[in-house]
């Protein structure tokens, strides 16, 4: 097969990929690495911190993913939409607010990777307050998140996750 031709199947093999799948995934792999990463007692101190980089990361990812309703929302949030959308909208920014704030604080107060941030030891201790209290707040954001996407969330694990139980229903 020629280059030509290898790149042209190339889009068909990735538009096999269900994009509805793709953000389940994610969100499962998310919520897992939220859950796990909450108690710093019981992944240490290292892995908790790998764990929020790797929560970063997938976060920017996600934002990717849903980038077309993001910029549609923002557009018509001032027109005529649904009540849900709207709130769905403001949960969704107070959400990305609080964990980026987790996320940067996380990466500011790190002991374990290799981060040479000495300007901001003074500040250090207001910073993990402040990196505490949005843990804290975003176990709050996240449940309110699941809930709201609850049907969606069902469905769609119905369908990928166990596909032979979904005609049972």
């Amino acid at each position: 097969m020629t280059a030509i031709a290898q790149a042209q199947t190339a889009p068909r093999r990735f538009a096999r990929i269900s994009k509805n799948r793709l953000n389940l995934y994610l969100d499962l792999m998310l919520v897992l690495a939220f859950v796990v990463d909450l108690e710093l007692r019981f992944t240490g101190l290292q892995i908790h911190e790998l764990l929020g980089v790797f929560f970063g990361a997938a976060l920017v990812i996600h934002l990717i993913l849903h980038w077309s309703w993001i910029v549609s929302l923002t557009r018509t949030f001032f027109k005529k939409l649904v009540h849900e959308s709207r709130l769905n909208y403001v949960l969704n920014i107070a959400l990305f607010a609080d964990v980026a704030t987790l996320v940067v604080t996380g990466i500011l107060i790190s002991r374990t990777l290799g981060l040479d941030l000495s300007a901001v030891q003074q500040s250090s201790r207001a910073i993990e307050q402040i990196h505490r209290l949005t843990a804290d707040l975003s176990l709050l954001i996240v449940a309110l998140h699941v809930a709201l996407h609850w049907k969606w969330i069902v469905t769609h694990a119905r369908k990928y996750l166990l596909p032979g139980r979904q005609a049972a229903h």
